[in-house]
């Protein structure tokens, strides 16, 4: 018994089948994440390293070099490259396509380990990191307020940029531009000279004052408790009242004394400004796979709602918004996708001129379709340009197969056999045809998935999509197409029914160009058998 036998027989449980399948569909996209592109992973790891106030010439034989030498080891790399900048080198360190980038980053971060002690002590410990190209902001905003530069940063630090990493789906907030807060120590080197002290001196009792350490323990009967030494400065008097030498009367000399303390704001190396009037910029980065379009639309409803709390005439203005990208463009493949499938069902009831036998057929276009975004969300695909691409390319040859098969049960049914056994029977006849052109279609759309290179792991999701939408409609094709023709259409008696005004236009229109193609062929057979030699 064939498959199509089985879903005559059984009405419900093909019913109930489909029905599952648009169900899960429906979940599927309700889970599915809305990008701009697939989630692409570059097989590249970056090794940053900050040496403040070395030139290029230093960077490259105390930083670089080291590192490069460590990395140079590792399997699987095709490629390494090295900047030298003034203050800052990076090693860019580029596997090939194969290898597990999770392994290779680990890798990489074992290595630079092994050497850390062979770097210049003053400078930063390496930072190791993946190329990300998701990592871009997804909303960047301008912020202001009636309140100072320094103070509206803190605002923004303390209430406004957790509250906002909280969100799901948002990875890193970043604050940029606005002042920032600095306790400023100005040595006045002859006094420091005279008081017998150095600033290196100076710097390092600063640092050894200015800390929170434990103390042990304490025992009150059956009660332990721990002690600690509060060390760290309140405000800036008791830095300048702290001890820094003794002087030649054995006096201490205290820091306020030989130096210049004042609680101010760093250098600016960063200014934001919003139509010429100071502003703070915070950029909104998402996580990798994560919906853009949620992302967005929570932060913006998360801000709306901080921005009555903070008070002090707090202003936002959005600056750069990628969702409003990405979901002009999914608009866009929407309209195609819809417009693609109502002309398919209009030429399909164009051709067929029978309502009934069109429902039967277009239902294999938002079955497979909605099929299709359950086997994305399984898959761990995003809605994106390539994966609607694929849809939309794919909603032309989805309805293939159906409408295949239900012109060979219409066939059927023309020569008066009983719906139930047409529908078998016509099934039975394009059943082999059907099959081979769909795995016709699987075979080509599917190597596409397997390109390689970076290429490859961008039209991945395309191949595979279309091949699950294509496969979808075969099965389709063969179970609810021949139930519901075997249930919902009628057995044709010959002039039992009349044709419409419309349907008798087409029909004769159709009738004079078969007319008109079969006195072509005549004539082409006719003048081709006179013009043969004897």
């Amino acid at each position: 018994m064939s498959l199509s036998d089985v879903a005559i027989k059984r009405p419900v449980f093909t019913s109930m089948m489909s029905v599952c399948l648009l169900v899960l569909g429906v979940m599927g996209l309700k889970r599915l994440g809305t990008d701009l592109f697939p989630d692409v992973s570059f097989p590249v790891v970056t090794v940053t390293t900050v040496y403040r106030g070395a030139g290029p010439g230093e960077i490259e034989n105390q930083v670089v070099k080291p590192i490069e030498d460590a990395v140079a080891g590792i399997s699987g790399i095709d490629k390494i490259h090295s900047f030298s900048r003034e203050n800052a080198g990076v090693v860019l360190v580029q596997f090939k396509l194969s290898e597990n980038l999770d392994r290779a980053v680990q890798e990489v971060r074992d290595k630079v380990a092994s050497v850390t002690n062979k770097l210049p002590k003053d400078a930063d410990a390496p930072l190791i990191s993946r190329v990300d190209i998701g990592a871009s902001p997804i909303l960047t905003y301008a912020m202001s307020s009636s309140l100072d530069s320094q103070r509206t940063r803190k605002m923004i630090e303390d209430r406004l940029q957790p509250a906002l990493q909280q969100l799901g789906g948002v990875a890193e907030v970043r604050v940029t531009g606005g002042d920032v807060r600095e306790i400023r120590v100005d040595i006045d080197l002859d006094k420091a000279k005279a008081a017998g002290t150095s600033p290196c001196e100076i710097a390092q009792r600063i640092g050894a004052e200015n800390l929170n350490l434990p103390a042990g323990r304490l025992s009150l009967g059956p009660t332990e408790l721990t002690v600690r030494t509060l060390g760290e400065f309140r405000n800036v008097d008791e830095i300048r009242d702290m001890p820094v030498a003794v002087g030649k009367t054995g006096s201490q000399v205290r820091l306020g004394e030989v130096a210049a303390v004042t609680d101010g704001v760093t250098e600016r190396r960063t200014v934001a400004r919003l139509n010429g009037q100071d502003a703070i910029i915070v950029e909104v980065v998402k996580q990798p796979g994560s919906n853009t379009v949620d992302v967005a639309d929570q932060t913006k409803a998360k801000l709306a709602e901080m921005g009555l709390a903070l008070g002090h005439d707090f202003k936002t203005t959005l600056l750069i918004d990628q969702s409003e990208l990405i979901r002009a463009n999914a608009e866009e493949v929407y309209v195609a996708l819809f417009f693609g499938g109502a002309m398919a069902v209009l030429i399909i009831l164009l051709f067929l001129l029978d309502p009934r036998g069109t429902f039967i057929s277009s239902l294999a276009l938002p079955t497979s379709v909605i099929g299709t975004f359950f086997v994305m969300f399984l898959l761990g695909y995003t809605l994106n340009q390539m994966t609607l691409l694929a849809l939309s390319l794919a909603i032309g040859l989805l309805i293939d197969d159906a409408v295949v098969v239900r012109e060979a049960i219409t066939h059927r049914l023309d020569k008066g056999e009983e719906p139930a056994v047409a529908a078998s029977r016509g099934t039975k006849d394009v059943g082999l045809a059907v099959l081979a052109t769909t795995l016709s279609l699987v075979a080509v759309f599917v190597p596409v998935a397997f390109m390689p290179g970076i290429v490859g792991q961008f039209f991945k999701q395309f191949g595979i999509t279309i091949s699950a939408a294509v496969l979808i409609s075969l099965f389709i094709s063969f179970t609810l197409d021949p139930m519901l023709s075997a249930r919902l259409v009628k057995r044709h008696v010959p002039g039992a029914q009349k044709d419409n005004a419309v349907a008798a236009f087409f029909k004769n229109a159709f009738a004079a160009s078969e007319r008109f193609y079969e006195g072509m062929l005549a004539w082409s057979a006719g003048t081709s058998a006179s013009c043969a030699p004897c």
